[in-house]
């Protein structure tokens, strides 16, 4: 990525224009969008709801960016302090809130979380499920209810969204390389993040990597048969995740040994990795369902390579859950699912 300096003012200046622009087209665009959607049987408005959307993510991300600025010049020569820290966490909340308000009004995808308790105190590392774009926001909107905070592993591309590049660079988070190369100091990094997370915070990871596909679950199990095959026959028991990448969790156990696991599950985006799987889903509504399952650090084996199995384990039980709930999701009406036992 190009240097901060140069990679902040560009963006935020061509995502600013593009908010504006898309802003004053909004009127014609729903006009013609509409007739469009009505012609060819969309009559949900879903090339309309499609747009509203666009427009919302980039209204939020200009409006967040020059927020952030804003902050800096409020707290010119105190960047670093707790206040500093606060505002920007603040701006996080309000940038994900609004990210998801608009989803849920327009996309008819709404987030819920029926154990938000789990998460309190915090003192916790939150494994989670990647299924989507959507569900990203997944465990910060948890952290949220909880009223404790995130810190976040995140794609290092993200960066190029100017609000979450301002923000996520100012409160804790390690940017991921996902291809990284030899003697990369990223685990450390993550080491060190991890080294920070108490009562007050979770650290968060997604250790699927990417978004699951049969082919994908195919090749992640052909590669454990080379490096643990006795994992292997774990990895093909998943049906709708993909086995977790170890490296990050591992260095998350390593720099903070007091916390415990939380693992995130969702279910309700099955299939939407894809942003025209996901796109088709807005013709209905669409209950984003989280749960999560807390362990005490005791029962996580201290060993590297046991710690992998056990975790491996857990993702069995989180998948024949997803299971069990995508089947009742799709039975039920109005997209309610039953309660997790």
């Amino acid at each position: 990525l190009p240097r901060p300096i140069i990679r902040r003012p560009i963006m935020m200046i061509i995502v600013s224009l593009l908010a504006i622009v898309m802003t004053a087209l909004t009127p014609a665009a729903m006009i013609v969008l509409g007739l469009t959607d009505f012609i060819t049987g969309y009559r949900r408005g879903r090339r309309v709801r499609i747009w509203l959307v666009l427009v919302c993510v980039c209204l939020n991300e200009a409006v967040g960016a020059v927020m952030g600025v804003l902050i800096s010049m409020r707290f010119l020569g105190r960047a670093g302090s707790e206040k500093w820290l606060s505002a920007n966490y603040r701006l996080e909340r309000w940038w994900c809130r609004i990210h998801l308000g608009a989803i849920e009004r327009f996309a008819n995808i709404g987030m819920e979380f029926d154990n938000p308790e789990v998460l309190s105190p915090g003192n916790a590392i939150i494994v989670a499920r990647h299924a989507s774009h959507v569900d990203a926001l997944g465990p910060l909107y948890a952290c949220d209810v909880a009223g404790i905070r995130a810190r976040y592993t995140l794609k290092q591309e993200l960066q190029w969204l100017p609000a979450m590049d301002l923000i996520g660079n100012r409160t804790p988070n390690v940017w991921i390389d996902r291809a990284p190369q030899a003697g990369s100091p990223m685990l450390k990094k993550i080491e060190n993040l991890a080294a920070g997370i108490n009562e007050t915070n979770a650290g968060v990871i997604f250790p699927e990597g990417t978004f699951f596909t049969p082919a994908r679950l195919e090749k992640a199990a052909a590669r454990l048969a080379s490096t643990r095959p006795e994992l292997e026959g774990k990895a093909r028991q998943l049906t709708k995740i993909l086995p977790p990448r170890p490296a990050g969790f591992l260095a998350l156990l390593r720099g903070s040994p007091g916390a415990d696991i939380v693992l995130i599950a969702n279910v309700g985006l099955e299939n939407g990795g894809g942003m025209s799987e996901l796109l088709a889903k807005i013709d209905r509504p669409t209950a984003l369902r989280m749960h999560a399952w807390r362990y005490p650090r005791v029962e996580v084996p201290r060993d590297s390579d046991d710690a992998v199995a056990w975790l491996l384990d857990r993702w069995i039980e989180m998948d024949q859950w997803i299971v069990d709930q995508a089947a009742d999701l799709d039975a039920a009406p109005h997209g309610d699912v039953k309660e997790p036992q």
